[in-house]
């Protein structure tokens, strides 16, 4: 094998990007081993690699014994962990900000060459998200504690099975307007998770010994009204851009976050009040050698199936 089996440790690989990150692991012959609650309910990551590639260890994140299970033997460290709303189990300090740093301390024990962490882009210093500020304690935790550490900052990502993009299509199949909280002026820097995986496989390959940020935006910028606009010329749709000011959407977050999968949380009007986009302070993705790939080369390739008549429509 070309890397001689390096061997990665991966969590949270269940997920969206997880997914498309395997598929470039495994062809470049990286043996992968998944940390996860249910390996029973993530057989569908097996496939993607040759028989016995990839290995799932079933692992509670937070006992000491099952992680160092994990880690033993590997070479590299991953972790795209990550949740968008709390639950009464599940809080941004613990997930963001606890783990991260029994991760990294334990990469330290274990000689790990790099760990390679999901952040969010916009996180800094006194934001009133608890989202954002989780994640910023998450990072300041691995820089303390594991120097050979890559930080990747994306923005909001899309592509095929996305939260974001299918999301909204789904609403405008039975609702005749769609929100624009605080008037959709919001700006985002949306990102192929296609690049975002081909950047976490080229973090592994750096040589840095102090840790190194990577701000992830795609190559243009757009107001979330512009993005709305996108879709609905995608899926051939008209539907009613109504302002929602920022008072009224945190009032009826309050209600819709506790719906099983919340539309918006207060959290989230916040992180609406905040630009989501690249900078200038970090290195990019053009740093990392990746030219990133537009919303419209890709958005038509998955999100036609919202339409009437669907590819054919």
């Amino acid at each position: 094998m070309q890397n001689n089996q390096k061997i990665i440790a991966i969590f949270g690989a269940g997920g969206f990007l997880g997914k498309n990150l395997m598929r470039q692991l495994t062809k470049m012959e990286y043996r992968v081993k998944v940390a996860t609650r249910n390996p029973y309910l993530k057989g569908y990551l097996k496939p993607l690699g040759n028989p016995g590639q990839i290995e799932l260890f079933e692992t509670d994140i937070f006992n000491l014994n099952e992680v160092k299970a994990v880690l033993r033997n590997c070479d590299f460290v991953i972790n795209l962990v990550g949740i968008l709303n709390e639950t009464r189990k599940q809080k941004f300090n613990k997930i963001h900000a606890q783990f991260p740093y029994l991760l990294s301390k334990l990469c330290d024990e274990f000689g790990i060459e790099r760990l390679v962490h999901i952040s969010a882009l916009g996180v800094k210093e006194n934001h009133t998200s608890k989202y954002m500020e989780s994640k910023l304690q998450g990072e300041k935790n691995i820089f303390e504690n594991f120097k050979p550490s890559v930080i990747l900052r994306p923005s909001v990502c899309f592509g095929n099975e996305d939260k974001f993009f299918n999301t909204f299509a789904s609403i405008a199949q039975f609702l005749p307007i769609l929100p624009l909280v605080g008037g959709g002026k919001t700006k985002f820097a949306p990102i192929y998770v296609g690049d975002v995986a081909q950047a976490i496989v080229k973090s592994l390959q750096l040589n840095n010994s102090k840790p190194k940020i990577y701000e992830l935006g795609g190559p243009e910028n757009y107001s979330f009204k512009e993005l709305m606009e996108i879709l609905l010329k995608e899926i051939k749709k008209k539907r009613l851009l109504i302002s929602v000011p920022f008072g009224l959407a945190k009032f009826q977050s309050h209600f819709l976050q506790f719906m099983p999968n919340p539309l918006l949380t207060p959290d989230q009007v916040e992180m609406l009040k905040y630009n989501n986009i690249v900078s200038g302070q970090y290195s990019t993705l053009k740093d990392l050698g990746i030219t990133g790939k537009t919303i419209e080369t890709i958005l038509p390739k998955y999100i036609y199936r919202f339409r009437t008549g669907g590819e054919f429509g």
